[in-house]
């Protein structure tokens, strides 16, 4: 299969580093997620407010640290003044619901269970920071639903999400032990909340690259820059952002 196909996308350069080496020259670095604007629209720069919202969703699974988001609320007296909201179930969630309360943290931690997709991109708007302290991410969509919406992402520097967010679109941390990205984690989250206008400009520049690379429409024109290649219609092999 590798040697007949005439192209290979592949899911970001982790996964390209893992094929044969002599199928790179016509492997596309093309991550499979995308998000539908309709659902996962911008709401435009959010009003100030003392209180932000930071927002996670995905499965309440263990490699998806929710509880991770937990502990940054429970270890920070500054975060407890802001509001932290996790979306999703699954076999952790009686777990995580308990960890809440031995720590306290009622009133600023809520856990709503499963949502629709529509009702997630609800959520993404109102909120102001995405906390994904995910550690075994393939494709990692909900990161950029939630820059779609401008809701800033912070990240494990790991796996897609490590591709998926930039320097000037969100936060990554080091991958480490539960306590090394609690702390990491914390100490980011508590210097964004002091620097509101780095947090309007990291959202207007998520939304941005949301839009421009990962919206469908973008990737189904890229998609046929592919198939102009394939059939010899262009010379150069295309990159998926350029």
């Amino acid at each position: 299969t590798y040697q007949k196909s005439r192209v290979i996308l592949a899911s970001f350069k982790h996964t390209i580093d893992d094929l044969p080496t002599n199928v790179r020259d016509k492997t596309i670095d093309f991550p499979e997620v995308g998000i539908d604007p309709n659902v996962f629209a911008w709401p435009g720069d959010r009003p100030p407010r003392d209180r932000l919202t930071v927002l996670f969703a995905g499965r309440l699974v263990p490699y998806k640290c929710a509880d991770v988001a937990i502990e940054v609320f429970a270890q920070s007296p500054a975060l407890r003044q802001h509001r932290l909201v996790l979306v999703g179930d699954g076999p952790d969630r009686a777990k995580l619901e308990a960890l809440v309360e031995s720590h306290g943290l009622k009133d600023c931690v809520q856990i709503l269970g499963r949502k629709t997709q529509a009702e997630v991109g609800v959520l993404m708007r109102d909120a102001d920071l995405f906390l994904f302290p995910s550690v075994r991410e393939l494709g990692a969509g909900a990161v950029i639903e939630a820059m779609a919406c401008g809701c800033v992402p912070l990240v494990v520097d790991y796996g897609g999400p490590a591709v998926l967010v930039t320097d000037d679109t969100g936060i990554r941390v080091p991958i480490g032990t539960k306590a090394e990205l609690v702390a990491s984690l914390k100490k980011s989250i508590e210097t964004l909340v002091q620097d509101r206008a780095r947090i309007v400009a990291m959202s207007r520049a998520a939304h941005a690259r949301a839009l421009r690379y990962y919206s469908w429409d973008a990737k189904a024109l890229k998609t046929l820059e592919v198939y102009d290649w394939a059939l010899g219609r262009r010379p150069d092999l295309p990159t998926f952002e350029g």
